[in-house]
């Protein structure tokens, strides 16, 4: 039986004093009505109603009930309110995961951009490099590497394709031999990313075509700012999104090495619950996130490209 349903059928019948205009207001038939009443009646074990050919009238029990029921519709109707509002509206607390890098480098002027227009949204942000379930660990929207792979109840939408580099700073190229193709990486200390089932090897595609080379890590981290700050202070050679390195190749702290050969591109996707019911804050940040990737895309499109240090 549902119980909330057969409260709002017994209370919408005493309102109206009858069982053909109650049927008819709840867009249902008499016997349908009659049923609800009787369930209800059954489950409490007494009797609600007197019943005559010509009238209805509470009993006790009845009139105990009704004043009960009615404040407990009223706070559902209420709490449904509530709800319906805030789903609606652009304010309150979003809850958002990222990969560290993203959110140290690229998240902070989003926010920004995204607060200007709706001030009254608080970001909740969690990094991490790891897959996490969004749902189970309570986040709405999640920024992912595509690679890592998502549930069945998740729906992903491409936000990035990044172009990744290998990057060493100066310091460290004066230390070390020359890089002139992509076997020579071999000679070299590697900082490596720690994954799942990870060979000490990368692959890159050149004039050669594609290659396969082992690597000698000097160091292997989880995080990609980690690898990246590595590089910086002269451990290694890393592989870094091109975003990431720029503005230090451009600053001359790093150096792209071996650009005529390229790495397979780093995929990064919005990952949320659901198409279906999202509340508007959830979905507009969404589609601000989209706009932004699509803008950063005709941007670096436009942009002339970065020398490569010889």
């Amino acid at each position: 039986m549902d119980r909330l349903q057969s409260m709002r059928v017994f209370a919408k019948l005493v309102e109206l004093g009858s069982f053909a205009r109650a049927a008819q207001q709840l867009e249902m038939s008499n016997a349908v009505v009659t049923r609800y009443v009787a369930d209800l009646e059954s489950h409490l074990g007494t009797r609600l109603l007197n019943r005559t050919t010509r009238s209805l009238s509470l009993t006790d029990a009845g009139e105990t009930y009704l004043q009960r029921c009615s404040q407990i519709l009223e706070d559902v109707e209420e709490a449904e309110s509530i709800v319906a509002a805030r789903s609606q509206s652009l304010s309150g607390t979003l809850r958002l995961v990222t990969p560290v890098m993203f959110g140290l480098h690229l998240l902070p002027q989003i926010l920004e951009r995204f607060q200007q227009l709706y001030p009254d949204v608080v970001f909740d942000v969690q990094l991490s490099d790891r897959m996490i379930d969004i749902v189970e660990e309570g986040r709405d929207v999640g920024v992912m590497l595509s690679d890592l792979g998502l549930g069945s109840h998740l729906v992903a939408r491409p936000l990035i394709s990044a172009e990744v580099i290998l990057c060493a700073s100066p310091g460290y190229l004066r230390e070390h031999p020359p890089l002139r193709n992509a076997h020579d990486l071999s000679n070299h200390r590697a900082i490596a990313m720690r994954l799942p089932n990870a060979e000490h090897e990368w692959t890159l595609s050149g004039p050669e075509g594609e290659v396969t080379v082992p690597i000698r890590p000097g160091l292997l981290c989880s995080n990609a700012e980690l690898a990246h700050q590595a590089a910086l202070t002269n451990m290694g050679i890393a592989m870094l999104s091109s975003y990431l390195a720029r503005p230090n190749i451009e600053a001359g702290r790093l150096t792209h090495i071996l650009p005529q050969y390229q790495l397979p591109r780093r995929d990064v996707s919005v990952v949320y619950p659901s198409r279906k019911f999202l509340p508007t804050k959830v979905r507009a940040f969404i589609d601000f996130l989209l706009e932004e990737s699509q803008q950063r895309a005709v941007d670096t499109e436009n942009k002339p490209q970065m020398t490569a240090a010889k």
